[in-house]
């Protein structure tokens, strides 16, 4: 009886760190989320993004500042993305 007991208590040990584990490693990688996705992508297209990003609040400024209504907010976007951004790069390094 003795010996079986310590199996027991063993095995629902080895068993409980194992899902210790488990959620250790999904809260560790959660953490580094933005880390491991930011690594996987390009350098280019990190600088194209925020490219973009600039250049749709700039837009988007100079139709709340001029009053611009919504068709011609569409097309000097455009233009602005032509005129400060490049084509769109691929996104992932392994592309």
């Amino acid at each position: 009886m003795k010996n079986n007991t310590k199996i027991i208590f063993f095995l629902s040990l080895i068993r409980s760190i194992s899902v210790l584990s488990i959620s250790v490693g999904i809260y560790i990688f959660s953490l580094y989320y933005v880390e491991i996705i930011n690594s996987l992508q390009r350098k280019e297209y990190l600088i194209w993004n925020k490219c973009t990003r600039y250049t749709r609040s700039k837009a988007f400024n100079d139709s709340l500042k001029e009053g611009w209504n919504s068709e011609v907010l569409e097309v000097k976007l455009d233009e602005y993305l032509k005129k400060a951004c490049s084509d769109k790069p691929k996104r992932w390094k392994f592309q």
